[in-house]
């Protein structure tokens, strides 16, 4: 794969967040949001057999599918997580350790942040893609208001983003959104039911697409 995790993450727009996937189901949970469209991954560090769960899909989806580690509070998660092969690393806070472990392996860092002093705070720390969240606080019109004086950031909404909103957010400057329950429910994965997991996804992929 020559494209880098950024063009990916603004050519196909959605990460699919994965917390608390039974270890045992995430090939196939994968597999169901490949099919579906998804070609960005997060596997959340607080969930059981994370770091197992990053190397393992990294080996599986190479070529296919970008895989990163999530819930990333600290320098000990970031090396962690890269030892494990993630790609990039998504934080729900602005941690500068974390951003600079990241950089320096020129693994991506996506930090969390609400206000304009946290983007700021990121992107001064050297990230140039920020993780806003949750969104749900504000909703789409946010992100238009964070972008008008801080139009040099590069906004993935997460929290609160749905089938109902996430064109709008995108509508509204954000190059990427984070989706978790919206494609996989933990009722699809103890039911095995991989073919609606696949036909969520393949919808949001054609929603924000225009299709």
């Amino acid at each position: 794969m020559t494209k880098t995790v950024q063009e990916n993450i603004e050519q196909h727009q959605i990460i699919a967040i994965l917390r608390n996937v039974p270890p045992d189901r995430l090939n196939k949970v994968m597999e169901a949001l490949y099919a579906g469209g998804v070609r960005l991954a997060e596997i959340t560090l607080n969930s059981e057999g994370a770091l197992s769960g990053i190397a393992e899909m990294r080996a599986a989806f190479e070529g296919r599918m970008r895989i990163g580690a999530g819930t990333v509070m600290n320098a000990q998660d970031a090396k962690e997580a890269m030892a494990a092969g993630a790609e990039f690393l998504i934080s729900p806070h602005v941690s500068e350790a974390v951003i600079e472990s990241a950089l320096a392996r020129e693994v991506l860092p996506l930090p969390g942040a609400m206000t304009p002093t946290e983007v700021v705070r990121a992107m001064e720390a050297g990230a140039r893609y920020v993780k806003l969240f949750p969104c749900s606080s504000f909703g789409p019109s946010y992100v238009k208001e964070i972008l008008a004086p801080l139009n040099q950031a590069k906004i993935i909404a997460v929290g609160g983003v749905n089938a109902q909103n996430a064109r709008e957010y995108i509508g509204n400057g954000a190059v990427g959104v984070g989706l978790g329950s919206s494609l996989v429910t933990m009722k699809e994965i103890h039911a095995g039911d991989y073919g609606s997991i696949e036909s969520n996804t393949a919808k949001m992929v054609q929603s924000l697409s225009g299709n």
